[in-house]
């Protein structure tokens, strides 16, 4: 898919024609999101919700792509309850988000952004795009791995439970028991 060119789409072009639109109804692309030209719908009169699942539809048919949600059915809850599509959903925000969140392939991404090519992105709802390595070093904190799910916002609530203070607020990680077992001592219960 290249978004350059999205809009020439023939997918995209015959959701153009079916609701009249002569304009651009594309105003970008950033990934993971299409963002429609609702100045464009509005003097149309079309309504937003229709044209996105229109869209979201065409997209899904174009090599590479293997899903594309409008942002409506992300508000409403009209997908099914997945792992895949929950973390869809966590990406999703009101305020900034697009209307159409597409989704590639495993292992496929587009490369150029603006010229400028890269052969890793981030960001995917895929399992394999979501690891990151979480890695705790101090004096007397053992080596180890650990197997279980672990995610980033658990950072914070670690360190302030090594620290002995106060979770930050809005924390919602929880501390990781395997550092807090090996933790340098002095080390106190953290006041949630």
């Amino acid at each position: 898919m290249d978004p350059k060119t999205l809009e020439r789409q023939p997918a995209i072009e015959a959701v153009k024609k079916k609701f009249g639109i002569v304009n651009d109804v594309i105003q970008a692309y950033f990934p993971p999101y299409v963002y429609l030209n609702h100045d464009v719908l509005r003097e149309r009169g079309l309504n937003r919700r229709e044209v996105e699942r229109a869209i979201a539809a065409e997209l899904e048919k174009i090599d590479g792509v293997w899903l594309a949600e409008a942002s409506d059915d992300l508000v409403e809850g009209s997908f099914p309850d997945t792992p895949l599509n929950q973390s869809i959903l966590r990406n999703y925000n009101a305020k900034r988000s697009g209307d159409i969140y597409v989704v590639f392939e495993p292992g496929s991404f587009i490369n150029d952004f603006d010229g400028l090519k890269v052969a890793s992105t981030h960001g995917s709802p895929w399992r394999y795009d979501q690891f990151v390595p979480v890695i705790f070093v101090a004096p007397r904190i053992s080596a180890q791995q650990v197997f279980r799910e672990v995610s980033t916002v658990d950072v914070a609530p670690t360190l302030s439970a090594i620290l002995g203070i106060t979770y930050p607020s809005g924390s919602v990680g929880k501390p990781l028991v395997e550092v807090l077992q090996t933790a340098p001592r002095g080390a106190t219960d953290a006041k949630k």
